[in-house]
């Protein structure tokens, strides 16, 4: 049996979100790694009763630290001494503020990124989103029906998109331009 403090730490953001939870037990669960979620509170019991109820026992093997997307230096201190990192944390809000949706969005992707940069972090997992691509322009659509890595929704068409959509596309892009 492998000694804990020999295990890789792999450092996940937004662990109480839908993805970020079920990622995180995932990770509890194959027992290969040591494992740190990241919250932007670690006494918000709303966000937290939740998983530690999911997770039962395995909660208890779960390291939680504090990082906020607009903060660089929570998400450099969080991934300190990773070996893995999957980024998972955005906002999921409907507004229509630039300021509370894109900036923490493309932020916290490149905030992660430097901070594994910084950490000297072996690989990076950065989740996206169908919403990418979903909205793509009629006149954008590729003609044969596939898509691919190099397309995106035009985060500025004429009809228009919601703000949450541009958050996913430019942080999206953030992270491929990094």
């Amino acid at each position: 049996m492998v000694d804990a403090s020999e295990k890789p730490i792999v450092t996940l953001t937004g662990i109480t979100g839908y993805i970020g939870s079920h990622t995180c037990l995932k990770f509890l669960k194959d027992g290969g790694f040591r494992v740190r979620g990241t919250v932007r509170d670690k006494t918000n019991e709303a966000k937290l009763a939740p998983i530690r109820e999911a997770f039962g026992d395995l909660f208890d093997q779960l390291e939680l630290v504090e990082a906020d997307l607009m903060d660089e230096q929570s998400l450099i201190r969080a991934v300190a001494g990773s070996t893995y990192v999957v980024h998972m944390a955005s906002p999921f809000i409907w507004s229509e503020d630039e300021s509370k949706v894109i900036t923490p969005a493309v932020n916290g992707t490149l905030f992660a990124m430097r901070a594994c940069q910084a950490a000297g972090v072996r690989r990076i997992v950065i989740t996206s989103s169908c919403v990418s691509i979903i909205m793509m322009a009629e006149a954008d659509k590729p003609a044969d029906g596939v898509f691919n890595e190099t397309m995106w929704s035009n985060e500025n068409r004429p009809e228009g998109m919601p703000m949450y959509f541009k958050s996913k596309i430019l942080a999206e892009k953030a992270a491929w331009d990094f």
